[in-house]
């Protein structure tokens, strides 16, 4: 029943556009054919969302773009037609911040990433295939920076939690 409900209000926040979106290839403005949408429900309250150190609006606009361009070469192969809502609850980011006027990001195993979203996968004719909410936590280092951009450990779990979602076909 939990499952249901839980899938329920996904659907709901997702169809009634509660929270900030960002939509599209590139994380620019909004496209009506985005194959990838990412929203956000109140970002700056989120556990650790400061990528490259910068403000909320940068955070999501980076993060968006990376996501969207990690996740779109799944979808096409995996699930041509289909379109896939992320709806952002909570992030933290993989690694801590150091301190002093050059912070950068220390990634290690003490401080792994964390997901919270709820997710629509919708089917050419836009009936939900998959829905529900997830919280998805590191369970590996990742390759780093140069190979994955910026977030590259919240791309990758992205890419394997959408490479083995599964859907009523």
């Amino acid at each position: 029943m939990r499952p249901a409900l839980y899938a329920s209000c996904a659907i709901g926040l997702l169809v009634g556009g509660l929270g900030c979106a960002t939509q599209g290839t590139g994380g620019g403005g909004a496209v009506a054919s985005a194959v990838v949408t990412v929203q956000y429900t109140n970002p700056q309250s989120f556990t650790d969302f400061r990528v490259q150190g910068r403000d909320v609006q940068y955070s999501t606009s980076t993060f968006t773009g990376e996501v969207t361009r990690t996740l779109e070469p799944v979808m096409a192969s995996q699930f041509p037609g289909y379109r896939l809502t992320l709806q952002f609850t909570n992030i933290d980011l993989a690694g801590q911040r150091t301190t002093g006027p050059r912070s950068v990001r220390v990634v290690r195993t003490r401080h792994p990433a964390r997901l919270s979203f709820n997710y629509v996968l919708q089917d050419k004719s836009g009936k939900a295939a998959a829905s529900g909410s997830r919280t998805l936590v590191q369970t590996s280092t990742a390759r780093g920076p140069s190979a994955s951009g910026t977030v590259g450990a919240e791309t990758q779990m992205l890419q394997r939690w959408l490479r083995g979602l599964s859907v009523t076909r």
